[in-house]
């Protein structure tokens, strides 16, 4: 062992890991192990490698002192045959069965190695504005402008819109000469005088009917409180933007801020209505579309359709930011678009027969899809083939190059025959793969019937320690949705060398995806040893999930060093 590597924890420390923030490996040197320990260890090869991982959060450092901390894992990192730790000498010290005299208090030693953790969503060039913060930021920036202005709030505010608020320009043209009324000209409309409406009795021009109360505007028109409140709703729902003006004909005077608040019965829409013109003259700033959520996030980027990119909300909600869809990396929105056209042209009909069924390349006998995973077995009486629903080719030995369009060398087909067939050989996998999502999500109630029959059989586990079943399912549908959009970004990309290695990234994310996906669909899973079940889903979703980075770590090195180039 090398001096000061180690650290030594009692095992009255098990309950603090249960609420950690940071994935760390940690190599034991004790002789005696438990898998069953409430580290929730998980073991790869307890003898070869003698591996857990488990979480460690930062707050413990203190307890930590002679820790030795790395802040990545590579290869070189894991105990080698050599090393007095691993391999023969482990093999011949260690036991992993359970131990009664592991319940009095012994010390561990540990070689920490903490292992960063992908980042699904990189939030470093986002910010996210809850309303309260973002009205305190709009009125800074009404406040700070109209010092230079010196007019009403609402004038302010309007202009300030009008030059998409960008207060340096605005306040730059005002000691150009240009005073408040002509620069307002150009959205065609008045200054607000910025003074109370009087109210006396009369007849509302609006419904045209006696009343002891009207409003009465600079133009002299008059209405009455319930149709001025109806007014001003309507105005703020056709116009999306908290800006209205004089229900009088032929008058465009702005209405103050004062008495639409007075009047309008909707005050948190109006509220609402004057983030969205400051949010709606911001590109780089949009409102979440996560379902009651009013949170406004702004990115540092100026939002283009020729890549994409996802944000993350603070309630959870992820969506590209620059075509306010659902999230599709790694392709563009641009492309994402010509696809959706192409491939909304065809027939749908065709489109299913080509997704969900096909016939049994042995028995010819018909088969419907009915699961995520592409290895197909025959359930026809006497048959039991397996094979790739892809390629229908024999499941042994299957190499996933079918995910590779190879190109007509012969020059027997036309152009056109040799466009549909190309496209029908990305279309069949795009559709695969978005068949295969609905199927997946069926997995959730899978996982949640395993979770309760587990407990069921050791009550001693808490929902936390089953965890992982739901996060799998997580990782597997959000890989199989990158890999989905995949098809399109490479039926668009021109060949190059770049190519050939996002093809091989894409055959690996592929590989990642079944290999998970058909363990998770694997029947009687719940009856499995529960520490091997989490080693295998945890070490599966890990690997899938690298690869997906590796595949998009990839295709955002090709735009910023633009390599890539498409039809």
């Amino acid at each position: 062992m090398k001096s000061g590597s180690y650290l030594k924890l009692q095992k009255s420390c098990s309950s603090l890991w249960r609420t950690c923030s940071i994935n760390a490996v940690l190599r034991f040197s004790s002789p005696r192990l438990r898998p069953e320990a409430d580290t929730a260890a998980v073991w790869t090869d307890p003898y070869q490698r003698c591996l857990t991982q488990l979480t460690v959060s930062a707050s413990t450092s203190s307890l930590l002192p002679s820790c030795r901390i790395q802040h990545c894992l590579s290869p070189s990192s894991v105990p080698s045959p050599a090393d007095p730790m691993s391999s023969n000498s482990l093999r011949s010290n260690m036991s992993c069965d359970h131990d009664d005299s592991l319940t009095e208090e012994h010390d561990f030693c540990y070689d920490v190695i903490v292992e960063k953790k992908p980042v699904d969503v990189d939030r470093s060039e986002q910010r996210v504005f809850e309303e309260a913060t973002l009205i305190a930021k709009v009125e800074s920036v009404v406040k700070k402008t109209n010092s230079f202005l010196e007019t009403t709030p609402i004038n302010c505010r309007m202009l300030l819109y009008q030059f998409r608020w960008k207060d340096d320009v605005l306040i730059e043209r005002f000691y150009d000469g240009k005073d408040v009324g002509t620069l307002l000209k150009a959205s065609n409309v008045s200054p607000s005088p910025g003074t109370p409406l009087p109210e006396t009795s009369g007849e509302c021009e609006l419904c045209c009917g006696a009343s002891e109360s009207v409003v009465r505007f600079s133009c002299d028109t008059q209405v009455c409180p319930g149709c001025f409140d109806d007014y001003l709703s309507g105005k703020m729902r056709e116009n999306g933007v908290g800006f209205v003006i004089c229900p009088g004909f032929d008058c465009s005077e702005l209405i103050d801020d004062a008495a639409i608040v007075k009047y309008c019965s909707d005050k948190e829409g109006y509220r609402r209505l004057v983030l969205n013109s400051y949010v709606l003259a911001n590109s780089q700033m949009k409102w979440c579309p996560g379902v009651g959520c009013n949170r406004v996030i702004e990115v540092g980027w100026t939002p283009r359709e020729t890549f994409t990119r996802t944000v993350e909300c603070d309630c959870g909600k992820k969506f590209c930011f620059n075509c306010y869809g659902e999230r599709h990396e790694p392709v563009s929105c641009e492309i994402l678009k010509r696809w959706n056209k192409k491939h909304q042209d065809d027939s749908e009909t065709t489109n299913w027969i080509l997704t969900n069924t096909k016939t049994c390349p042995k028995c010819r006998g018909s088969i419907e899809k009915d699961g995520g995973c592409i290895h197909m077995t025959c359930r026809q009486p006497g048959c039991g083939y397996e094979f790739c629903w892809i390629c229908s080719e024999p499941w042994t030995d299957h190499s996933y190059n079918c995910r590779k369009y190879q190109q007509d060398t012969t020059g027997e087909k036309t152009e056109a025959e040799v466009e549909f067939r190309r496209f029908a050989f990305f279309d069949r996998l795009y559709s695969t793969h978005k068949k295969s999502i609905e199927f997946n999500e069926k997995l959730y109630a899978k996982v949640s019937t395993m979770r309760e029959v587990i407990r069921n059989m050791d009550s001693s586990r808490s929902l936390l320690d089953l965890d992982f079943l739901n996060k799998s399912v997580d990782s597997l549908l959000k890989c199989r949705t990158t890999l989905m959009y995949t098809y399109p970004f490479a039926f668009f990309l021109k060949d190059n060398s770049q190519k050939a290695i996002f093809e091989d990234n894409q055959i690996d994310l592929e590989k990642a995806v079944e290999e998970l996906n058909g363990y998770l669909e694997k029947e009687n899973l719940e009856c499995e040893n529960l520490t091997k079940l989490r080693q295998n889903i945890v070490n599966l979703s890990a690997y899938l999930e690298k690869r997906r980075t590796a595949l998009l770590e990839h295709v955002r090195q090709g735009e910023e060093h633009d390599f890539w180039s498409f039809l």
